[in-house]
This record gives structure tokens, C-alpha cells and sequence, in this order.
């Protein structure tokens, strides 16, 4: 293999690791039922990743077979819905499945032009496509993950018992609360450097943002339980027509994690443990619904997506890929990649800040704006409709930033996440906004 058939190589050798890691978590009986909330059951994932990489390395680019007609059908996402995606093949023949597609996958790389005028094939965008869509499934089988009871999950390994000491006592730089001020002016959104970037992301172009300001933080536990406290789920009038539906239907009182401890207190269901709600950590597993109605109780608003984009990544002259710069993502810049298992303390990071002063723009907790997930000027599907534009309804929010189990590639600033407003699963929290 040349140089760039070998970095890919062992890319995807790591990528596996890590998602093969998260399937030893829990025993195959609990991977086996749905988690809750009508979803799929977690061990559908595995052969599901095996899947996607069958069809672009084998079947798309070599014009080879489907390996296995039945797993192209009971793991199409598309072919067979939640409810019936209940009789799955054993864990051991799923991961036999995935070693066979992973040999033809390498065969594919030793012999791949990286050098191809086509798109698809170009510098190994093929290839990078798998990687993104399995370290995407990471982070879902992570949420699918925290939905369990604690006690039905395992640490990794024998050290993560110490894994949340020392990153939870992180020291917090004063002054990370309060508004920064951003001014007015253009910057460029979008994806701008040369690397994989999803075709939602394009075409980057330049847009005007008028002054605003911006939490330096994301909002915390504490802080959203004043909300709570001062009858915030009950108060019609801080939630919009649709928020306040779901409220009833899914009866809201809380954050997804947040259980009543005591007489008015909170305590808080982790990956691995329950335990004292963590005042100074940001809020999650809230809807966009929630993130809103806060916002309105809070006398402010979400931002934008360019107002979030611009504060992220605009130093005056040019685009920063993370919000400290483009130096690769590490565990003194961000919380990010599972390295902890949740969340931290809101801004511990003070070396990750942006080029605004706001801190946890990457990891920590994916954050809310208010734009409505859709193309860009100019965005056409690329290499298929069913990533980015089937999604283009009017329902689904865009989310920046990444999560604490987010992969090093996803946390670039251009990147869009895209949730229905009623999700509550995911690792998402809340930054505010105001204008100037």
C-alpha cells in the first residue's frame, strides 16, 4: 500500500476498535432489546455499519455482489422500519459479516486511485464517507448506550473506574460566565478546507452577520434548574404552539437524565452511575423544543447557526477548523472521543476557546441553534440524497459543536448536526444568544 492507502487503513482498523469496544458495554441479551422509546435494538448498529461499508467498497465502487441479501435488507434503515428490526442474526455472525466486507474493503484500498478525477473516488472520499458514517454511529450507539439502567452496563477496561476524577475536577477559569460580544460583519460559513466534509456543508460562501452576543458557556445544570423550579415545563406562555404539544404528549418535567432526589433536589443518570446532579456541567438531554422555552425564561433567544459558526471559528481574517485553531483536537482542548464518558465542568478547556472567548465550542455537549436544517445556496445532494436532503422539512434543527463522545473529525466547525425539535436523546445542550 502507498502512504495514503496506509493512514486509511489504519483509520478504519481504529474506528473499529472503538465501536467494537462500545458492544462490549452491555451483554448481547440487553444489545438485543430496544432501549427504550421505540428504538431500534442497539445490536442492529453492528451488522447496520457493516452494511453501509459493503455498499459504497464493494458493491458501488468494485461492482461486486451484496455479500449477504439479508442483511441488505433487515439493516437497510429504509427497507425495514424501527418496529420491525427485532429478529437479528447472533452478535458472532454479525461480526463475521463485518470481517468479510472489511477484507473486501482492503482489497479495494490496496489497489485504489486516489488520484481519480471522480468525485466520489478523489483523494479517497469513498473511503472517508465509511469512516465518518461509523464514528457517527458511535456517538448514537452512546446515547442508545446511556438509555440503559447503569447497572446493566460494564466499565471498558480497568481503568475507567478513575476515569471521571481528575477531568471532573478540572479548574474552571474565572470569568466563564456572562455574554461575549461579536460584531458585525461577514465571515465565511461552510466547509473550507481541503478535506471530507459533507455535501450539507457547501457550498461555503460568505454571509453577513449582524452584532450579537453570545453565552461564553453553555448553560448549566444550575441553571436550568431554576427554570424547572420556577415552573418553566408548566408556563404556556414560554413555550411556542408545537413545543407545548409535545410537552403534553411526552409529559416533560425534567432533562431526560434527571431524577428527583430527596425533597427538591436532582440527581442524574450517567453512562455507568447515577449520582448527585453536577451544578457547573452543562445541561443536557433536552429537545430543541426545551432549549427554546429556556431561552424565553432566560430573556434571551438560541442563536443562529451563523452566529454560532462565525463565533466558533472567525478570527478576523480567516476560518479556524476548531475553535482554538487548526491543530487537531486533544484531551487539554476539548472534552471529546469518550475519553471521559460525560460531561465536564463548563469551560475547563480554557486553551480550546474560540476567537470570541466563548469556551466548549467543541465537545462537551452539542448545542441547539435556531435555524432549520436545510442546503445552502447552491447545495446539491452529493453522493446521495438520503444523508442531508430527505431530511430538508422544516422539522429538524441544526446542532454545533460536538458532544463528549464525538470523534476528533466531526468536531470541525463546519459541521451540521441535524435533530428533529422533539429529540431528546442526543448529548445537546443550550447556549444563549441575544442581539447587541
Amino acid at each position: 500500500m502507498n502512504e495514503r492507502a496506509e493512514h486509511i487503513a489504519r483509520m478504519l482498523t481504529e474506528t473499529r476498535a472503538g465501536t467494537l469496544r462500545l458492544f462490549r458495554l452491555a451483554s448481547e441479551p440487553e444489545l438485543r432489546e430496544s432501549p427504550g422509546f421505540g428504538y431500534r435494538p442497539i445490536l442492529w448498529h453492528l451488522a447496520h455499519i457493516g452494511v453501509f461499508e459493503a455498499y459504497w467498497l464493494l458493491q458501488k465502487i468494485q461492482g461486486l455482489p451484496a455479500p449477504d441479501e439479508r442483511y441488505e435488507r433487515v439493516f437497510d434503515p429504509i427497507k425495514t422500519p424501527r418496529e420491525e428490526s427485532k429478529n437479528l442474526p447472533a452478535r458472532g455472525e454479525m461480526e463475521n459479516y463485518l470481517r468479510r466486507v472489511r477484507e473486501g474493503a482492503l482489497a479495494c484500498l490496496e489497489r485504489f486511485d486516489f488520484d481519480s478525477a471522480d468525485p466520489l473516488l478523489r483523494d479517497g472520499y469513498v473511503f472517508r464517507l465509511v469512516l465518518e458514517h461509523e464514528r457517527q454511529h458511535q456517538e448514537t450507539l452512546a446515547y442508545l448506550l446511556q438509555l440503559l439502567d447503569p447497572s446493566k452496563k460494564r466499565y471498558p477496561n480497568a481503568d475507567a473506574q478513575t476515569f471521571e476524577r481528575a477531568p471532573r475536577d478540572l479548574a474552571v477559569p474565572t470569568k466563564s460566565s456572562g455574554m461575549v460580544s461579536v460584531a458585525a460583519g461577514a465571515f465565511v460559513m461552510g466547509a473550507v478546507w481541503d478535506s471530507f466534509a459533507y455535501d450539507n456543508e457547501y457550498p461555503a460562501r460568505e454571509v453577513f452577520v449582524p452584532a450579537f452576543k453570545l453565552a461564553r458557556v453553555p448553560a448549566t445544570n444550575e441553571e436550568f434548574a431554576r427554570f424547572v423550579a420556577e415552573g418553566g415545563y408548566e408556563r404556556r406562555e414560554l413555550w411556542s404552539e408545537e413545543g407545548w404539544h409535545w410537552r403534553e404528549k411526552e409529559s416533560w418535567t425534567r432533562p431526560l437524565d434527571w431524577r428527583r432526589e430527596g425533597a427538591g433536589g436532582w440527581s442524574a443518570r450517567r453512562m455507568f452511575e447515577e449520582g448527585a446532579l453536577e451544578a457547573d456541567h452543562p445541561v443536557t438531554g433536552v429537545s430543541w423544543h426545551e432549549a427554546e422555552a429556556y431561552a424565553r425564561f432566560a430573556g434571551k433567544r438560541l442563536p443562529t447557526e451563523a452566529e454560532w459558526e462565525k463565533a466558533a471559528s472567525w478570527d478576523g481574517e480567516r476560518k479556524r477548523r476548531f475553535a482554538w485553531g487548526d491543530e487537531e483536537p486533544t484531551d487539554a482542548l476539548c472534552n471529546f472521543g469518550m475519553t471521559r464518558w460525560g460531561t465536564t465542568r463548563v469551560g475547563s478547556f480554557p486553551a480550546g476557546a474560540s476567537p470570541t472567548g466563548c469556551l466548549d465550542m467543541n465537545g462537551n455537549v452539542w448545542e441547539w441553534t435556531s435555524t432549520p436544517f436545510d442546503g445552502f445556496p447552491g447545495f446539491e445532494p452529493f453522493p446521495y440524497p438520503e444523508y442531508s436532503e430527505t431530511w430538508f422539512d422544516g422539522d429538524h434543527r441544526v446542532l454545533k459543536g460536538g458532544s463528549w463522545a464525538t470523534s476528533a473529525s466531526v468536531l470541525r466547525t463546519s459541521f451540521r448536526n441535524f435533530f428533529r425539535r422533539h429529540f431528546r436523546i442526543a448529548f445537546a445542550g443550550i447556549r444563549l444568544a441575544e442581539d447587541a
